[in-house]
């Protein structure tokens, strides 16, 4: 599922995730040739929307509900991380200089330390909060977690993280965004379909268009579902005739926990457990791929914090290590029920942040993490992004090359530091980044 993270208040500002991004500048409208190359392109865009039809027909959606929400749509030029044509059109202006720089970040962005989204303060807020919601609705969630399986601790915890319990809100018009992400967005293939799904829905009036408010990248609703999300997993919990993830809590919750059982959620599992790892541990050994069962992890040192054991009826359990902040940070085995969470957002961060926001909610009390968040260096993300895309070349698998250092760029950087000599660490630095990048500019002809 794609996810909008960002805040609305100074109290949520921690619960930015994956996504961060800094306001851009208004372009100049009253330049002549930015003017010029807009027109161009919404021109362009105009016929681009109108060429769905066939594919918005075949979905069932009918000519009416197509004309009165497509005709005459606007392009959303303030959404972030939007990829301008250029030239507008096979015969249109180029890109202006001007709009480049005006729509492009004020800052270069960077790969933010894990430690950035787990304050302390906020994770007790969000804590607190959500065990007054589960009190509130008791009812429904022990319905809930009846039907699917899920805790409500993890519903909840999700509920918040997403729109902080509603009070985040979500200021776009989910049609123009859709369309906009489909025609010039980073993901265009992606959200096409999107964009049908969100017609349907208006076809099929389980909202109207005024309702359909989003995230910059199209989510909606309580817990934030794209429209595909709500076509596939939205259900009526609270028995009114309708399937409604704007206003209904019951129906959002019970929607959120149909699709992470659906997805493969084991009602039977946790999502994970906080670990203390031994002396010189290898971290290169983190990661889904090298999963096995945690009586095996028991033996090669891996502890659960706070000198409780592992429950003997989970020892057989498949488990793989997650190392957020490489050797920099807290350690922990995680189930497949973590890879589900991370179904809802791709992000290690972001499944911890929800395990843990739900094992202080199940708790009724403060759950710090054992393990330290260490000081770790801020690389921008274009740098990570050309580091990854040496490392690739030298023969790693790095996963996503995308600026990230998700699981699998973090083990090759332990692979790195142990062929160069270096501290291990399986986290990025100014260090290892310089090292191959020289490396590799020796290796050039």
């Amino acid at each position: 599922m794609a996810r909008a993270n960002w805040a609305r208040a100074a109290m949520l500002a921690a619960l930015l995730a994956a996504v961060v991004f800094t306001p851009f500048s208004a372009p100049a409208a009253d330049d002549p040739e930015v003017a010029a190359y807009r027109r161009a392109v919404e021109q362009r865009f105009a016929a681009w929307l109108q060429a769905l039809w066939p594919d918005a027909e075949a979905a069932g959606v009918s000519r009416a509900t197509f004309d009165a929400n497509l005709n005459g749509l606007k392009l959303n030029w303030a959404l972030p991380h939007l990829v301008l044509p250029n030239p507008a059109g096979p015969d249109g202006p180029p890109l202006p200089q001007s709009l480049v720089k005006a729509m492009a970040p004020k800052h270069q962005p960077e790969f933010d330390s894990p430690a950035f989204y787990f304050k302390e303060g906020t994770l007790n807020a969000l804590a607190a909060t959500g065990r007054a919601k589960v009190a509130q609705y008791r009812s429904a969630l022990v319905a809930i977690q009846k039907q699917y399986g899920v805790p409500a601790s993890i519903v909840v915890a999700i509920w918040g993280r997403e729109t902080g319990f509603g009070k985040i809100e979500t200021p776009n018009d989910a049609v123009s965004t859709i369309a906009t992400q489909a025609f010039m967005g980073r993901r265009p293939d992606e959200f096409r379909p999107q964009l049908i799904a969100a017609l349907k829905i208006i076809e099929e009036r389980h909202a109207t268009r005024a309702q359909l408010k989003s995230s910059w990248a199209g989510a909606m609703g309580y817990t934030q579902f794209m429209p595909k999300d709500f076509e596939e997993f939205a259900v009526d919990f609270d028995g009114d005739g309708k399937r409604d993830i704007w206003n209904s809590i019951p129906d959002s919750l019970a929607s959120t926990a149909n699709s992470l059982k659906s997805q493969g959620w084991d009602g039977g599992k946790t999502w994970g457990y906080e670990v203390q790892l031994p002396q010189a541990f290898d971290c290169t050994l983190q990661g889904p791929d090298k999963a096995r069962p945690i009586s095996e992890w028991v033996k090669l040192g891996v502890a659960r914090v706070r000198d409780v054991a592992f429950p003997d009826n989970k020892l057989g359990d498949s488990a793989f290590l997650v190392l957020p902040a490489g050797l920099k940070g807290p350690a922990f085995l995680a189930t497949d029920n973590f890879s589900v969470l991370k179904l809802y957002n791709n992000s290690d961060v972001y499944a911890i942040f929800v395990g843990h926001v739900a094992d202080m909610i199940a708790s009724n009390a403060p759950v710090k993490f054992e393990g330290a968040w260490k000081p770790v260096e801020r690389l921008p993300r274009d740098r990570i992004q050309r580091f990854q895309d040496v490392l690739v070349a030298q023969g790693h698998d790095v996963g996503k090359v995308d600026g990230l250092a998700g699981f699998k760029t973090r083990a090759a950087i332990g692979v790195t530091e142990k062929r160069l000599g270096l501290p291990l660490t399986c986290y990025p630095s100014q260090r290892v980044v310089d090292a191959v990048m020289k490396e590799a500019s020796a290796a050039r002809p």
